[in-house]
């Protein structure tokens, strides 16, 4: 019977989506009006989607047992927003996994602070997003190994509870940062990669996918990427790819520039 299901399994297109800021006004290219995230939320609940986040995904990869129609919630940064979010998400029956970002609720006022953040961690999960936001696959060895282990013991020391998922800060992630990763604790990475996931590849990686939701999106869009369809996912992996080569380009200048003396 396990066979079977882990048969299946590996047919599932299984969607992460990603938030951001959720606020009446919000600003920048990620911030979600929080009426377009509870109507989002609501066709996903009225549609049976069951919606869940990191630890209840390890428990489904552990088992193959998938429903018909499941997404994992995340959320990104530590934006104060994800108090009411996760309240909401609880009274819709619905679970997400929250990434915080240390220095951003050590110093910014518009972010969680620790009274908030055991607060939020009755009602969701939580995981680490780095200490500095900084892009990890860009760090020497010390500096990507102090983001993830002092971000992991700052959650720990507030929650009193094992920290086991992390969010790249940016999605900038790559091999040496999954393996120092992973022996750090971590059992689960998120990326930013659009694109849908493979149980077995997840298990495999330890890497979930997922897709950012943005204010741009329209509300069919957002259907379009709950359903899996593939030819969003196509034509956003086709912009990603147009977008990474001037990236890359600016970022081997920048590092092939002599220092000052």
């Amino acid at each position: 019977a396990f066979t079977r299901q882990l048969q299946m399994a590996q047919m599932v297109r299984l969607i992460a989506l990603m938030y951001h800021a959720l606020a009446d006004s919000p600003a920048g290219k990620y911030g979600v009006a929080f009426r377009d995230f509870r109507k989002q939320i609501g066709w996903l609940v009225a549609e049976g989607y069951i919606i869940e986040g990191f630890p209840e995904l390890q428990q489904r990869l552990a088992s193959a047992d998938f429903p018909e129609r499941y997404v994992v919630l995340t959320v990104d940064d530590g934006h104060t927003s994800g108090l009411p979010a996760a309240q909401f998400l609880r009274e819709m029956g619905a679970q997400a996994t929250f990434f915080l970002t240390k220095r951003y609720c050590r110093e910014r006022r518009d972010f969680l602070n620790e009274r908030e953040i055991l607060e939020l961690g009755q009602l969701c999960s939580i995981g680490s997003h780095g200490v500095t936001h900084r892009a990890l696959s860009r760090l020497n060895v010390q500096q990507a190994r102090r983001e993830l282990c002092e971000s992991r013991s700052w959650l720990e020391d507030i929650l009193g509870q094992s920290i086991t998922a992390f969010s790249a800060p940016g999605g900038f992630l790559n091999a040496q940062v999954v393996e120092q990763a992973i022996h750090a604790g971590y059992t689960l990475l998120g990326s930013s990669v659009e694109w849908w996931n493979r149980p077995d590849r997840v298990c495999e990686t330890r890497v979930v996918y997922r897709t950012a939701v943005r204010p741009s999106f329209t509300f069919k869009t957002f259907q379009r990427i709950a359903r899996a369809e593939a030819p969003f996912f196509l034509r956003r992996r086709t912009r990603a790819a147009a977008l990474e080569i001037p990236k890359r380009l600016r970022w081997q200048a920048r590092a092939s520039r002599p220092a000052l003396a």
